[in-house]
């Protein structure tokens, strides 16, 4: 069994302000050390529900704990280059394995062109083109985990915010109940199309997305 780590460490990032506090320290004479984080929902890897773009779709608190979890295929879009939009007609041509309620994992391993720390990582990612969500939602996924910034407007990330119409995958696929895991990495350690997926997010009432934990198991 080999257990593949697909999440980015959280530590203080120019995109992401990770905040550290002490309520308890050594240096200060205390027995403990205790400390204090502050970080936003949907920064590092992470989950969302339709709640992120869409009013009374579920929080965090209400979904089934394996809800982003389960046996997953891996639909291998290594190809893509940088900058490249892609199309309906890639992940079709590439996805014969997949079947129905499936989770989906499309690995680009676009972390092996650039570190998510770079400003490149953002700015010269690929993207899913609009057919592509129209498709992909059309074969029901249950969950699909992107290991690349998936929408177009995510290249302009100075801009603090996005309208749902320019964020294709948002638009297609979230508000249509498909469920998110963002910002995978090391998917480059996966060598077979299918794997065990999880991805446990904490329990929070009324939130809409929460950063995560996720891993392949491979037999």
């Amino acid at each position: 069994m080999k257990i593949i780590d697909l999440s980015m460490t959280i530590k203080n990032h120019w995109r992401w302000n990770v905040t550290q506090t002490f309520r308890h320290h050594f240096d200060r004479g205390d027995d403990f050390r205790t400390s204090i984080l502050q970080i936003p929902a949907h920064a590092f890897t992470h989950v969302d529900t339709s709640l992120h773009c869409q009013a009374g779709g579920p929080t965090l608190d209400q979904l089934d704990v394996f809800s982003y979890s389960g046996p997953a295929t891996v639909i291998d879009l290594t190809f893509i280059q940088p900058n490249q939009e892609i199309t309906a007609e890639h992940i079709r041509d590439n996805a014969g394995h997949v079947a129905e309620g499936d989770v989906i994992l499309l690995k680009t391993c676009w972390d092996t062109h650039y570190e998510p720390d770079s400003k490149e990582y953002w700015t010269e990612a690929p993207y899913i083109s609009d057919k592509a969500s129209i498709w992909l939602n059309s074969i029901k996924p249950r969950v699909i985990g992107f290991d690349f910034p998936q929408d177009y407007a995510i290249k302009s990330i100075t801009r603090s915010s996005f309208t749902l119409e320019e964020s294709t995958a948002h638009k297609h696929l979230l508000c249509n109940g498909v469920l998110f895991v963002e910002y995978l990495c090391n998917m480059s350690q996966i060598s077979q199309e299918k794997v065990k997926f999880i991805a446990l997010p904490l329990k929070l009432e009324g939130f809409e997305g929460g950063p995560v934990r996720a891993i392949a198991i491979e037999d």
